[in-house]
């Protein structure tokens, strides 16, 4: 199932780029299942599946359903790895973009 994860997220991120919005919100959504199937808790594969879900989320406009996506990936994040690891910074980045798209410029 792990590769049908690995494979869903790659097309995801094609989808996104082509402008497939809703097509990678699918291969993303079907991506964060298997990971959440597959592993106990949390894990890097979900976290960086629900930032991935964010990302395309905001991408269509749906900033409030993104930033739901974001803060759980960087709440996840932190647990596994602390406040400085390098995965937070594009969450932290995705967060603000949703934020400042939301015209909450002085909280992004």
């Amino acid at each position: 199932h792990m590769f049908v994860a690995h494979v869903s997220t790659s097309l995801g991120e094609v989808y996104a780029r082509q402008g497939r919005l809703e097509e990678a919100v699918r291969m993303h959504k079907l991506a964060l299942r298997v990971y959440r199937r597959a592993s106990e808790g949390d894990s890097a594969e979900v976290a960086v599946a629900l930032s991935d879900l964010g990302s395309v989320l905001r991408l269509q406009g749906l900033h409030d359903r993104a930033m739901e996506r974001l803060e759980e990936a960087y709440e996840m994040f932190r647990r596994l790895y602390g406040d400085d690891h390098e995965q937070i910074a594009p969450v932290l980045n995705n967060m603000a973009l949703a934020l400042r798209l939301q015209g909450r410029v002085a909280e992004s």
